[in-house]
């Protein structure tokens, strides 16, 4: 997958030394060996990586905006890619990634392949979920999301479909970290090919826009945090954690060839202000 030879580019020798590329909230209070206490600089290299973090594992935008129909259903091969602040040009000041990981060599992009399945349910309604591994780590994502299609199925008009999903961060000894995403997203499938309207292979683009609610909590006592200058977080405003800027909007874009019951799909999403990723799927659709 495209993905997959981005990814082999962007990776060094020396990243890959680095197995298991874990986030050790924990190294924040060394560098090189030498104690460090900035409490500033801890924090806004937490804040960094937890968004980026959950940004990387949130739900992706890899379906059209339709939905499968009552009957349908599909399941995929994923593949995304987030690109984090994992290096600094100044090796006097690390970037937020670098402070995290155990050898302070952390991959250059946060490499999630995974598996991903939908089902369609009456009313323009649609279940999923996805299961992912982050590479070169010993920690695995899961999300579930529901759609609604409100609108679809008309030539003259544009689908569109709401989102409402979340996805959580799994085994990590010092980081509970979860994201819950609220998106809407409109687009149009049309066929495609030589014998338009009667061959099976359509195209269908989309763009959308949506919010993320970022929650994280590290596993670490009370005296810990403090001396890091870290606390638990919170996108949730009634939340007694809440703080700002863990609602990052975010705006997505992509695409689906279906040809028969083979489907590819490829789509980016612009987290603003916190990462970019980019996403690939390659499945079937029954």
């Amino acid at each position: 997958m495209p993905c997959l030879a981005v990814v082999g580019l962007l990776m060094s020798n020396s990243a890959l030394a680095g197995y298991p590329d874990d986030v050790s909230l924990s190294q924040l209070e060394s560098w090189n060996g030498e104690a460090f206490t900035d409490s500033s600089t801890l924090g806004f290299a937490y804040s960094a990586v937890v968004k980026q973090l959950a940004v990387g594992i949130a739900n992706k935008p890899l379906t059209p905006a339709e939905t499968l129909g009552v009957h349908g259903f599909d399941v995929a091969f994923t593949s995304g890619i987030t690109f984090i602040d994992a290096h600094s040009d100044e090796s006097s000041e690390p970037a937020p990634w670098q402070r995290v990981h155990p050898e302070g060599d952390p991959t250059r992009v946060m490499w999630v392949p995974g598996l991903t399945a939908r089902k369609g349910l009456p009313f323009s309604l649609e279940m999923g979920a996805n299961l992912g591994y982050i590479a070169f780590s010993n920690q695995t994502v899961f999300g579930a999301y529901g759609r609604w299609a409100f609108l679809e199925g008309y030539r003259d008009f544009p689908d569109v479909s709401a989102q409402l999903g979340y996805s959580g961060y799994i085994g990590n000894d010092e980081l509970d970290l979860g994201v819950m995403d609220a998106s809407m997203s409109v687009g149009y499938t049309v066929p495609f090919g030589h014998l338009a309207g009667i061959s099976s292979a359509t195209i269908s683009p989309y763009i959308g826009a949506g919010v993320m609610v970022i929650t994280a909590s590290p596993i670490l006592s009370e005296s810990a945090m403090n001396d890091l200058g870290i606390a638990p977080v919170s996108g949730f405003p009634k939340s007694e954690n809440n703080a700002e800027g863990y609602v990052p909007p975010a705006l997505h874009a992509g695409f689906r060839l279906l040809s028969g019951d083979v489907q590819f799909s490829l789509a980016t999403t612009i987290a603003l202000r916190v990462a970019v990723t980019m996403d690939g799927a390659i499945g079937f659709v029954f």
